[in-house]
């Protein structure tokens, strides 16, 4: 399944991953947050474009509920390896669910199996400076956060001289193509800090394909899936214009 685009939903995609395989989980959920975003053209697809069937279901993001954000880290845990990373992003309405879940470790009970489960060593909040002012009701939004989870015993940084606010600027313009895409700088620089050439790299959530890029760039493997049709149409384009300017290693 190396270097493989899955059009389905993430549950299904990574039931399929064999436990203790991957060596880095890097992903961008559709949060709950996202969808109450309705009009906006965070939620919206097609780049915010004033179109006749706007509101059509199509146009939207089909989001995950917040209820159901410890299934994603439990299937996380599973399918890293011992002593290994994951990079979760998330916005400041989600954080307090995520941290709420992982307080619970070291040892949590599955609320539908009431089995005792291994859970986290450690968590790290790193922030993501967008160099770009957004909305906000108060102070108006340039930030957002990315959890950083450790599997096991913390793995060495490539680069331990790499603060924990990272500023990339946030994609506008013809430049965004999926409305909650990232910088490719910003996840390469994750997946080098982390994992080595020839590793693997998971995207339950890979919308317009920013991991598989950067993991074509830095020579690492992938495994991503979606939802979204059009998140992997774009996805695979972006795939192939990597491959056909030579960016991969």
């Amino acid at each position: 399944m190396n270097n493989t685009l899955y059009h389905g939903d993430w549950s299904i995609a990574v039931r399929d991953i064999r436990s203790g395989s991957v060596d880095l989980v890097l992903t961008d959920p559709p949060y709950e947050s996202v969808g109450k975003l309705v009009g906006g053209t965070t939620a919206r697809l097609g780049r915010g474009r004033i179109e006749t069937d706007a509101w059509a279901p199509d146009k939207f993001i089909q989001t995950i509920p917040n209820t159901r954000l410890w299934e994603i880290l439990r299937e996380i845990l599973r399918i890293l390896k011992p002593n290994r990373h994951a990079f979760i992003m998330s916005d400041g309405a989600t954080l307090p669910w995520m941290l709420a879940y992982l307080g619970q470790g070291p040892v949590n009970r599955d609320p539908r199996e009431q089995v005792r489960i291994t859970w986290f060593n450690h968590v790290k909040i790193l922030v993501w400076d967008k160099m770009i002012v957004g909305l906000g009701y108060h102070f108006r939004a340039q930030h957002e956060y990315i959890i950083m989870l450790d599997k096991g015993k913390n793995r060495k940084l490539r680069d331990l001289a790499v603060p924990d606010v990272l500023p990339f600027k946030a994609l506008r313009g013809h430049a965004l193509e999926y409305p909650t895409q990232k910088p490719r700088q910003l996840f390469q620089l994750l997946i080098e800090q982390t994992t080595e050439p020839g590793e693997l790299v998971v995207d339950p959530f890979i919308g317009s394909g920013t991991t598989a890029v950067a993991c074509l760039v830095t020579g690492r493997k992938y495994i991503g899936a979606d939802i979204s049709a059009t998140a992997i149409e774009i996805a695979g384009h972006r795939i192939n214009q990597c491959r056909l300017h030579g960016e991969t290693k």
